[in-house]
């Protein structure tokens, strides 16, 4: 009987163990996709080059981060606004300053709301 009660609390302490790991993790959610900027764009004061790329958002931060073969290639603050309807496509916003776009937000694809980076504004180009 002993043997039954002490597995039997065994398995209760590792069911709440993997429920509270899986609470934290659904908290802290990333978004990620990959895009392709088409042209040359400035995220932040850091130039990316025009190419295929990994964004990611994370919900949780606010931080906004452009990867290429994993390494953090820049990196912005950005906010959730919400969409009257659900996005179709991943799409990146981008705005033209002088001759160079630059980011001003994301939206990804099956989403009710659109990543806005902070302290942009203007026209917004592109699709969504």
């Amino acid at each position: 009987m002993k043997v039954f009660l002490k597995s039997t609390f065994a398995a209760l302490l590792i069911c709440a163990l993997a429920s509270i790991s899986i609470f934290a993790a659904a908290k802290n959610k990333v978004k990620t996709e990959t895009v392709t900027f088409a042209s040359d764009t400035m995220v932040n004061g850091t130039l990316v080059k025009a190419g295929e790329y990994q964004i990611k958002f994370n919900e949780q931060s606010g931080e906004l981060s452009i990867l290429k073969d994993g390494k953090v290639k820049a990196k912005t603050t950005a906010q959730l606004q919400p969409r009257s309807e659900k996005a179709r496509d991943t799409a990146l916003r981008t705005q033209t300053k002088g001759s160079v776009a630059e980011l001003i937000g994301v939206t990804f694809g099956g989403s009710k709301q659109d990543v806005v980076v902070s302290a942009s504004s203007g026209t917004v180009t592109g699709n969504n």
